[in-house]
């Protein structure tokens, strides 16, 4: 994503984003008919999506880089047991309180 010259390609950031948007639109038409556990399961993929990019363009934090770790370690959760992809995201949700208490945001 970055050139040798440490700049980002904005071509292929445009097309990393253009296809993170697919995938969202593409999403949420398919919620309507899929079961309402895959509504947050395309969410957390699509987070964890996002975080790729910004690693891709080397701006995503150590923070970032866990989450999406953690995210892409039991997102498939939801497949067998909906109550551990729950406490999964509650998990989550600590994980960023955690931070923005951290940083004073």
């Amino acid at each position: 994503m970055k050139s040798s010259a440490g700049t980002i390609d904005k071509g292929q950031l445009k097309g990393d984003f253009f296809n993170l948007l697919a995938f969202l639109v593409t999403s949420a038409r398919n919620c309507v008919e899929e079961p309402k556990l895959y509504g947050p399961f395309r969410l957390i993929d699509g987070a964890s999506r996002l975080i790729e990019i910004l690693e891709q363009a080397d701006i995503a934090d150590e923070f970032l880089v866990e989450i999406r770790k953690k995210i892409d370690d039991n997102k498939y959760s939801v497949m067998g047991d909906k109550d551990e992809f729950i406490k999964f995201l509650d998990n989550l949700i600590l994980d960023f309180v955690d931070k923005l208490k951290s940083t004073g945001g």
